[in-house]
């Protein structure tokens, strides 16, 4: 067992502690596993977590009704201490208290609307979100279980630096990587201060100025020192890359999983397969920066990316279909409203998953993607009492997942509609 899953255990043993068993009771329970339904449906808790056999006779009894329970969703990709909408100069202004309360806000708001573990992939030079994972961990405020990267890794010029602006406004650039002994150095400290994770800027971004999307940022030997220095201190690379170069390069030098992946070709698909690398495609995020109206105040630089990137993405997505690569759930909120975390499940099967495969996405597959598939993921005996209940049946229509009526974390209500 990783240290990381041996955490989550005991975690889950020590916020989830209740005073008596209780048994859960809905219409449906969805096994996510094999895709079939079992109807009526019963599980008990006890200490945060499903327990095994009959419940005993005193176990207080709760009703769910006409509904469908799933396993706590997880979302692989998120910037819960990144407000959207706020456009460059916004964010700009925003203190480091500032954006630690708006992750304290929109830990709340995720978790109540059914994700119950997630990884945040990116936030400031500060490590406010290691404090606010510690916080939610320790039981002081509401929130998904958290894995956190801290600030990503880029390069000089590329996605991540503060392109367009005088150096006087740049500030601490500890993130910024030219080298791999600067690549080595950074892991070690980053690791000092408390992540869970190693996020990278493979390629060019969209919401960036005066780089490329489709090109690599770090060299081959950069690519391998930021890898092998994160696995010597026990932790995975995730990599942001949109052209297809800079994912076979992070591929090769042996990333976790790849973020974003627009231009992925077949060829590059097969080696992921082949290499067990993740993708997490986070297909509403492109669609949002154009919405009618521009809400979230996107510069038109990156509208022309958005623009330019949209109508490939499918191919690339197909092309990972077509693989069999391991495709875990995640959305990038922050670049649009934390809210609509559930908005990816159309996308998923609008670009071709089926529905089951969009649920597996952001529960067997992310907690795989995750290390943590002994303890979430599932609705199986031993795990963490991490659950939903949805309306409807989400097999037929994915959209149930926007309106999510009941959440446990860890054998605790969250949130309880009638």
């Amino acid at each position: 067992m990783t240290l990381r899953c041996l955490i989550a255990g005991l975690l889950c043993l020590a916020l989830g502690a209740q005073d008596r068993p209780l048994i859960i009771k809905a219409s449906r329970m969805l096994d996510v596993r094999t895709g079939k339904v079992e109807a009526p449906a019963q599980l008990w808790v006890k200490d945060g977590r499903i327990q095994p056999g009959p419940a005993p006779a005193d176990a207080e009894v709760l009703d769910l009704g006409n509904r469908t329970l799933l396993p706590g969703l997880i979302d692989c990709h998120t910037h819960l201490l990144i407000p959207s909408g706020l456009g460059e100069l916004g964010y700009l202004k925003r203190s480091q208290g500032a954006l630690l309360l708006d992750g304290v806000v929109n830990a709340r708001r995720v978790l109540e609307a059914g994700f119950t573990t997630v990884r945040d992939v990116g936030a400031s030079a500060s490590f406010g979100d290691v404090a606010l994972r510690d916080a939610i961990a320790r039981g002081d405020i509401p929130g998904p279980r958290l894995l956190v990267a801290g600030p990503a890794l880029s390069i000089t010029g590329g996605h991540g630096d503060l392109n367009g602006f005088p150096p006087h406004l740049h500030g601490a650039d500890e993130h910024i990587v030219d080298s791999p002994d600067q690549a080595r150095r950074v892991v070690r400290e980053w690791h000092k201060y408390g992540v869970d994770v190693i996020k990278i800027h493979a390629t060019g971004g969209v919401l960036s100025n005066h780089d490329d999307p489709g090109a690599p940022s770090f060299s081959p030997p950069e690519f391998k020192a930021i890898v092998d220095e994160a696995r010597r201190r026990g932790m995975d690379v995730c990599a942001h890359a949109h052209g297809d170069a800079g994912i076979l390069e992070a591929t090769l030098a042996g990333v976790r999983s790849i973020e974003h992946g627009s231009l992925l070709s077949p060829a590059t698909a097969r080696e992921m397969k082949a290499r067990g690398t993740f993708l997490v495609p986070t297909l509403y995020a492109l669609e949002s920066i154009l919405l009618p109206g521009n809400p979230y105040k996107v510069p038109e630089g990156s509208l022309a990316k958005a623009r330019a990137l949209l109508p490939l993405r499918r191919a690339g997505f197909k092309a990972a279909l077509d693989a069999g690569i391991p495709i875990a759930y995640g959305t990038d909120i922050g670049v649009f409203d934390h809210a609509q975390v559930a908005a990816d499940f159309r996308y998923l099967v609008s670009y071709g998953m089926t529905p089951l495969q969009a649920i597996q996405s952001a529960t067997l597959v992310a907690a795989d993607l995750l290390r943590m598939g002994r303890d979430i993921g599932t609705l199986e005996p031993g795990h963490c009492a991490d659950l939903i209940a949805v309306d409807g049946d989400p097999l037929k229509d994915v959209r149930t997942f926007e309106r999510v009526p009941f959440v446990m974390k860890e054998g605790k209500v969250i949130r309880r509609a009638p």
